[in-house]
């Protein structure tokens, strides 16, 4: 696939998620979980995995959308962001920063990339650095781990 292909499906791909998924913290969770799930370069399946059972707990966050929806629309964006990683990034840290006003929200979104760290059972430098933006986009702190 060309550049000018990917930036295609990578927009294509937003247009289909933010017509889709239309309330803020699911847009938000989504996002946070996808920057740090490809911060490595890769969509592991088992970040695929972790994703799907977290958000499955939280049936009430999907259910207008759907699970299995969820899912397509998750590898969706996933390829979006590492097709188009720069225009990606911004898309995806502005639906983070559409919730920073609201502290339960920041902290459902902190608590999914922190999982999203974890994923693939390494914590990678890249994934922390990733973590961090999340948090400034939110105006709240890396919780410290450990």
């Amino acid at each position: 696939m060309s550049h000018e292909e990917e930036v295609a499906y990578a927009i294509a791909s937003w247009h289909r998620f933010d017509s889709q998924v239309s309330d803020d913290l699911a847009r938000a969770v989504i996002s946070a979980f996808i920057l740090v799930a490809v911060a490595d370069g890769d969509l592991a399946q088992s970040e695929i995995d972790k994703f799907i059972q977290m958000i499955g707990a939280q049936e009430d966050l999907v259910a207008p959308i759907g699970i299995d929806r969820i899912r397509l629309l998750f590898r969706d964006i996933g390829s979006a962001i590492m097709s188009d990683p720069i225009a990606g990034r911004e898309h995806a840290l502005e639906l983070i920063a559409a919730v920073k006003s609201n502290t339960n929200y920041c902290e459902l979104v902190r608590s999914a990339a922190e999982i999203a760290v974890v994923a693939d059972n390494r914590e990678l430098a890249s994934e922390q650095a990733v973590m961090k933006v999340i948090c400034n986009a939110m105006g709240i702190e890396v919780r410290n781990r450990g």
